[in-house]
């Protein structure tokens, strides 16, 4: 399941994914990020992840289709659980020049902060 919020100019891109992520949910962060583009670039992303599940083979490869989006992105937090402890260096590896902070559920507001502070 994929929730996004923040889709208005001005505001925080937030994604959050609970469970497991299908080609549709990917299909819908693009076009959210897409349309995000449009209002600003770079692009500040806060990216929520519960009780994952992984992804199914499908959303994978919808997955990779994404990437040239990802050179938008200008700063991005990861709040998530301590199953995704080091996943911003693996992040960081696959989108060079993206600037990211990962936090634990409990600090979601401490990473809004942060990404509001440009």
């Amino acid at each position: 399941m994929l929730e996004i919020k923040g889709e208005n100019k001005g505001e925080i891109l937030e994604v959050t994914t609970e469970g497991t992520a299908t080609q549709d949910d990917l299909q819908k962060f693009e076009e959210a990020l897409k349309a995000k583009k449009l209002q600003e670039d770079p692009v500040n992303i806060l990216f929520i992840f519960k009780n994952i599940d992984g992804n199914t083979p499908k959303a994978l490869m919808q997955g990779w289709k994404i990437v040239t989006h990802l050179k938008s992105i200008k700063k991005s937090a990861i709040v998530a659980d301590e199953s995704f402890v080091g996943l911003n260096e693996k992040v960081e590896k696959l989108i060079p020049g993206v600037e990211i902070q990962q936090y634990p559920l409990e600090k979601l507001e401490a990473a809004r902060e942060w990404l509001r502070k440009g």
